[in-house]
């Protein structure tokens, strides 16, 4: 039965048993040689014209440029105090790219993962049951509220207790982070060392789970620097990756850390490896590109200064919490105040105290939502710097530049006597004989000072000498031509008011110092005699920063002069050369002879002295032989935080602010004070007392007299060496007529 063709009698009978299968097995035979003659050719044809761009992309899937981040700078006070540093941290991270198809094999990694780390792999029974346990009726109304205010739900869900938020799991954590697989997703951060290694040993079984080291950012003085120093976070926008940022990088959001941000941020190295499927280094390539060090900040600030001012602060906003407020009896809430001290003669700002505060050790790792929310949402916004960013009513203390302007124009003379009675009435211009119209303008001293000449309304802070001198006067015989707006406004601005003057710092305010076109152009109206008077004292439109108060004393300090308030001494490489020197800049000089300065100084003087306001309830540093200069002031205010509790009342007395600004010595200042209290009440009696101490606790006296060893351990008081006080110079004494 055997047939020619045929290898098997069984394909013989298949064939016998069905015809034209032969020729069907032929067929198919010859279509695949067909088609392995095409895939031959095909791959002739890509070895010939795309060989090279294919043997390109297989050697980059096998390759990977690796960037190296470089140290960040560090930032220390002037005596070499540690306020920003780098600390390492290992980091456990899932590149998910790198993760197995299959779910079971994902599965068991993650589960591994969870094992080693403590994260769990899911939170979805957790979260079922708690959300069965709530509600349903007050998880929609907030959810619908959350919505209507475009709050994030789970937070508002979870701020209000109704439904907890549960930690992240590292599902939720590799799906957040599918939209850029190739990222490598942190599922925990700074693990220990022994952990680290514990998981790299255990990646080879772990595709896709990588250890990364990454230094964190921790800040030594805490909530005493937060202000100034800041924090960082995740790159806000995709614009920072032009900069040469990746997604994962973390920069400044906050002070310091925001505004040198690139000083400090150094340059990225490069390294070029070959890796496995897996994601896993096999071997480097070439030559490694090595980062560049971030630069290092020296600060002018004095950090044990800065932890005795703070400390100085806190208590006296304690104190006036516990005093009852002299005009409602009702307790009194303070939580803001702000402290600055500085060398006049340079701009060096040897501290600056913010309260309240935050703990920007928080934001080491990651922004913290729910404390950051928190921050946010109070009322006397901790998170910003008031230093020089809050915009208050300077009051008083704003005296010093009618009275500088007044002496330059001629408008009085040092002796010049003007009367005040207490309060006077300004008739309306466009209705002079209409008492209805007419205005009274009325002195912190209800019964009057009587007669005043320059020094003595400045060391009595005198209103009606300071309204007669801005706006003018003409009644009984008394006539003053005033300063008006348009004087008023050029010297606020050479003393530095109304605009900002280049503090390291991000987000200095400028303040208002008002003018006609301004007031024009926002309230439409024309400027008034009254508006001459508000401004005169300090109130009215004119707003200001602690720092441009502290600037103005300063000017009187050092006899004309506005430097560039700094907070950056000098700038080093990470090899200690010095790539910024420090140098004072003169912003401007004032248009005041000097001759005028020294009696708006001899007004200050007084101040301090028996009799004048801040004398009141202060005893300065005169037995330690140090003679100090100031000016107080209590300004009247009505923002939102006073309408939201409804302290503004009408007809009763508006909250006041206490200010209090001075310098010492006067014979040769070193340093210039500013205290300010929000809702504190009476300058001379809150804020003088601390800019006191701040004072004694820069030179070193009263109670922040160092203590000698021997004394301390014979358990005697420490001798103190008298300490050394330059020679006073003459002052211009005061005319006061009997």
């Amino acid at each position: 039965m055997s047939r020619i063709g045929w290898d098997r009698i069984e394909d013989a009978e298949m064939a016998e048993d069905e015809p034209g299968l032969g020729g069907r097995l032929l067929l198919l035979r010859g279509f695949i040689v067909v088609v392995l003659l095409v895939l031959l050719y095909r791959v002739y044809w890509l070895q010939q014209t795309r060989g090279d761009e294919l043997l390109t992309l297989a050697e980059e899937n096998q390759l990977a440029r690796i960037l190296i981040d470089p140290p960040r700078g560090i930032i220390i006070d002037r005596n070499g105090q540690p306020m920003a540093i780098n600390h390492p941290s290992f980091n456990v991270t899932i590149t998910p790219a790198f993760l197995p198809d299959d779910p079971n094999e994902r599965q068991a990694i993650f589960e591994r993962l969870s094992i080693l780390t403590g994260v769990p792999v899911t939170n979805t029974i957790q979260q079922q049951e708690l959300l069965a346990a709530a509600d349903p009726a007050m998880v929609s109304t907030y959810s619908r509220l959350a919505e209507l205010y475009e709050a994030p739900v789970e937070d508002t869900l979870d701020a209000t207790g109704i439904l907890p938020t549960l930690p992240d799991s590292i599902e939720a954590i590799v799906e957040r982070f599918s939209f850029a697989p190739y990222l490598p997703a942190s599922i925990k951060s700074d693990v220990p060392i022994t952990l680290a290694y514990q998981i790299e040993q255990e990646s080879v079984f772990l595709p896709g789970v990588r250890v990364i080291e990454e230094p964190i950012r921790l800040y030594p003085s805490g909530e005493l620097t937060s202000h100034l120093i800041g924090y960082m976070g995740p790159i806000p926008n995709e614009n920072w990756l032009d900069l040469g940022y990746q997604r994962d990088d973390r920069v400044g959001w906050a002070g310091l850390e925001s505004s040198m941000e690139i000083e400090m941020a150094g340059r990225k190295g490069e390294r070029q490896i070959e890796q496995d499927w897996t994601g896993r280094e096999l071997r480097q390539i070439g030559p490694t590109i090595e980062p560049e060090p971030g630069q290092n900040l020296h600060l002018t600030l004095d950090l044990d200064l800065q932890e005795k001012a703070f400390a100085i602060l806190q208590e006296a906003m304690e104190k006036r919490r516990a005093t009852k407020d002299s005009f409602t009896g009702e307790d009194v809430e303070v939580e803001q105040g702000v402290v600055i001290a500085l060398n006049p003669n340079t701009g060096e700002i040897l501290a600056m105290i913010n309260i309240p505060t935050f703990d920007n050790n928080r934001f080491s790792t990651e922004v913290p939502v729910d404390y950051y929310l928190g921050l946010a949402r109070n009322d006397y916004t901790p998170l910003v710097n008031h230093a020089i960013s809050g915009q208050y009513p300077p009051g008083s203390t704003f005296k010093l530049v009618p009275a500088s302007g007044a002496l330059q124009e001629g408008v009085v003379s040092p002796n010049r006597i003007l009367f005040d009675p207490g309060e006077i009435t300004i008739p309306n211009r466009f209705a002079p004989n209409d008492p209805g119209r007419a205005q009274t303008f009325v002195c912190w001293f209800r019964e009057g000072h009587e007669q005043m000449n320059m020094i003595s309304g400045i060391s009595n802070s005198c209103d009606v000498y300071f309204y007669k001198i801005s706006g003018g006067f003409n009644q009984d015989g008394e006539v003053v031509d005033g300063l008006g707006v348009d004087r008023l406004h050029e010297y606020a601005d050479q003393f530095g008011f109304g605009r900002v003057q280049g503090i390291e710092l991000p987000l200095e305010a400028p303040g208002n110092n008002p003018s006609q076109a301004w007031k024009r152009q926002n309230y439409g109206e024309p400027w008034s005699t009254g508006d001459d008077y508000n401004m005169g004292i300090g109130q009215g439109f004119v707003t200001s920063t602690p720092l441009q108060v502290a600037q103005m004393a300063a000017i009187v300090a050092n006899g004309g002069f506005l430097y560039r308030p700094t907070i950056i001494h000098h700038i080093t490489d990470s090899e200690g050369n010095i790539v910024q020197p420090f140098e004072p800049e003169v912003l401007n000089s004032v248009n005041v002879n000097r001759q005028w300065l020294d009696i708006v100084a001899e007004g200050m003087r007084r101040v301090n002295l028996e009799g004048g306001t801040g004398a009141s309830f202060t005893e300065w540093l005169d037995e330690f032989g140090i003679t100090s200069a100031g000016k107080t002031g209590t300004s009247e205010y009505c923002d939102n935080i006073a309408i939201k509790r409804r302290w503004c009342k009408e007809g009763q007395i508006l909250p006041t602010h206490s200010w209090y600004v001075g310098y010492a010595p006067f014979e040769n200042p070193e340093i210039v004070v500013v205290a300010f209290i929000f809702n504190g009440g009476e300058g001379s009696r809150w804020a003088g007392p601390v800019a006191r101490e701040v004072m004694a606790a820069y030179f070193g006296v009263d109670t922040y007299a160092p203590v000698e060893e021997n004394s301390q351990q014979n358990g005697e008081p420490a001798v103190l060496d008298e300490p050394e006080i330059p020679e006073p110079t003459p002052t211009i004494p005061a005319v006061i007529p009997p």
